[in-house]
């Protein structure tokens, strides 16, 4: 009995259709896509009922030849490539001729086109796949396609659509990738008759994001244009203030593609380390331009997945240009008091106030080059960077805290420049002149330097240092451990104990040195900071719980994070009374720090006020 049928060219688009079209959001992605390849300087998307219903594409790029509209509904029917060698080079957004085929197998199509060269354009209308009309028609320079009632053949795919709110969201989110990935079109979105976007095509990156999430988010976006290796990096990275709790906010994009891409975002969240939170994720749009021999888009029937020839160097080349765009930047945040009468309000002792981060706003356009690559012009190399971080890294002067207090007694310190954290482009910071002012609530410290008046979180503070310290000693494998006077005993469970055996040489590695002391109990001998003995056998517990949770993390990721916590609980805690010469040493050490304001687990270490807010606020100013 036979088995094996041909399918039906009709059931084998609508099969295909489903790799293509998953939802209103893929056929709108589709479309503007095809917008883009056609040149188009302007791009107008209208939707009704989540484009279930409705969606209408409009364009005014090079439009499709009229013995060529019909045609472009047949599968493979592609302008895009022509042999296999294309697939090796390709440039376009689209290229397998899939797209209109697929949407015309599930829905009710209009197509209205237009080229420079034609006196009038034509219409097409299919439906279920399947060509209903052709004839001519005036109309501008450009295309039009309209999709009318999406899935009303394939009704098993209609009831797997959510709320037409939600639908229309996805739409929102593919949009805004269109407009971040190409600031040199102008966009217009509208979604049941009332627009919900416009873009003025100007190529400024900042413009697109002033459109799409206004004015505080321009704000805090840094500029970056980077160079590495033949890679081209450019785009916007957001400072701390506007990190998110999920990565929704992270955009890149391959010579004008968008993607979603593992490499690239562990290599930003690397680049962002000790400066944000735990669980914070930057804000990020990134445009790569990249030799199309090195990459591979044809992995994926959304074309959103891409294959790298070298994935160390794209990582290496995207680390750099987001490290050295935010290490370039001034990392102290400017406190304002909101703007009201001290008088008419007071707030309640357990009401919680309000403390507003002001940054000034970035004024620098940010254009995004065309995809077309040089790959003999470029800054400079990561392999360079690496060799000139590390040896700069080794030569530079630990933070010696046991000289915490062996100060001169004095209120003005000039303090010289240390290094701490490796990078390219390191800029030397200036000699800092500052006075302190005092401790309150035995936690912050008020420091008049300049033109301004810094708070500082002295536990904050003494955990970078030390952190800093501790890093450089794991660096250089020059770990000063302090042997105890008395060891100290530490009873521990079963699994503990093997965890520890396990890991003796990672323990060595950090400043223990541990012993197995019998009776499900071990014996530390050496730690790598002065501790008292209960914050020891905490410390000491977590570091195993970590190593007990992280089996499956790359040791250097778990020693950074152990480091964390011997600087944590080792530093300076809040509502501790600090001694004048304590807190001289404490503030002239963390000046030192060049553009570092966030202690390891990315809280900030200082806020500043300046002089001429005040003067407003006392209107000796206007």
């Amino acid at each position: 009995m036979k088995k094996i049928n041909i399918l039906d060219p009709k059931v084998a688009n609508m099969i295909a259709a489903g790799e293509v079209v998953e939802r209103p959001a893929s056929v709108v992605k589709e479309l503007i896509e095809n917008s883009i390849d056609a040149a188009a300087q302007a791009i107008t998307i209208e939707i009704k009922n989540g484009g279930i219903t409705y969606i209408r594409v409009s364009d005014n790029g090079n439009g499709i030849d009229k013995d060529d509209a019909a045609i472009a509904f047949e599968r493979h029917a592609t302008s895009k490539i022509q042999f296999a060698e294309d697939l090796d080079h390709i440039e376009t957004l689209g290229f397998r001729g899939e797209a209109l085929a697929s949407i015309g197998a599930v829905s009710q199509v209009e197509l209205i086109t237009k080229t420079s060269y034609s006196d009038e354009g034509i219409h097409v209308v299919v439906k279920a796949g399947k060509l209903l009309k052709q004839e001519d028609i005036g109309c501008p320079q450009g295309t039009t396609i309209i999709v009318k009632n999406l899935f009303y053949n394939t009704p098993a795919r209609m009831k797997f659509l959510k709320k037409d709110s939600t639908e229309a969201g996805y739409i929102s989110d593919i949009v805004n990738k269109m407009i971040l990935g190409h600031p040199e079109i102008s966009f217009r979105y509208i979604n049941n008759g009332k627009e919900i976007i416009f873009t003025p095509g100007d190529n400024n990156l900042m413009s697109c994001v002033y459109s799409l999430f206004g004015k505080d988010y321009v704000k805090s976006m840094i500029p970056l244009d980077h160079c590495d290796g033949g890679i081209e990096v450019a785009g916007l990275v957001g400072k701390a203030d506007i990190a998110r709790a999920n990565r929704g906010l992270q955009s890149f994009f391959i010579n004008g593609r968008y993607i979603k891409s593992k490499i690239l975002t562990y290599a930003v969240e690397e680049a962002y380390k000790n400066i944000l939170m735990v669980n914070r994720f930057p804000v990020v749009i990134l445009h790569l331009n990249i030799n199309p021999a090195f990459i591979d888009v044809n992995v994926h029937p959304t074309k959103m997945e891409v294959k790298f020839s070298d994935e160390k160097q794209v990582y290496q080349a995207v680390y750099w240009a987001v490290k050295n765009a935010l290490y370039a930047q001034k990392h102290i945040p400017e406190v304002t008091i909101p703007k009201k009468n001290i008088f008419e309000y007071v707030p309640a002792a357990n009401e919680k106030s309000n403390i507003y981060i002001k940054e000034d706003i970035i004024q620098q356009e940010i254009k995004i080059p065309k995809s077309t690559i040089s790959h003999n012009n470029y800054q400079y190399h990561s392999k360079h960077n690496a060799a000139t971080d590390t040896k700069t890294e080794q030569s530079m002067p630990a933070i010696n805290s046991d000289d915490l207090y062996q100060m001169k007694d004095s209120t003005t310190i000039e303090t010289k420049s240390v290094t701490a954290v490796p990078r390219s482009g390191l800029q030397t910071p200036s000699l800092y002149d500052f006075k302190i002012i005092g401790q309150i609530f035995n936690t912050y410290i008020i420091v008049q330097k300049d033109e301004e008046i810094l708070l500082i979180d002295q536990h904050a503070a003494h955990e970078r240092l030390k952190y800093e310290q501790l890093l450089v000693e794991h660096r250089n494998h020059v770990v000063c451990a302090q042997t105890l006077l008395i060891p100290v005993v530490i009873p521990l469970s079963n699994i503990e104990i093997e965890i520890i055996k396990e890991n003796i040489e990672f323990f060595k590695n950090i400043g223990f040195e541990v012993e197995d002391f019998g009776n499900n109990s071990i014996v530390i001998r050496q730690t790598p900071v002065s501790i008292e003995e209960q914050e020891l056998k905490d410390l000491f517990i977590e570091i195993v719980e970590l190593l007990q949770h992280s089996k499956k993390e790359i040791i250097t990721d778990i020693e950074s994070r152990a480091l964390y916590s011997i600087a944590c609980k080792s530093a300076i805690k809040a509502n501790k009374t600090m001694h004048s010469k304590e807190i001289e040493r404490l503030v002239s050490d963390i000046l030192r720090l060049d553009n570092i304001n966030t202690c390891p687990h990315g809280r900030p270490i200082i806020i500043s006020m300046s002089k001429h807010y005040i003067e407003k606020q006392f209107k000796r100013i206007i």
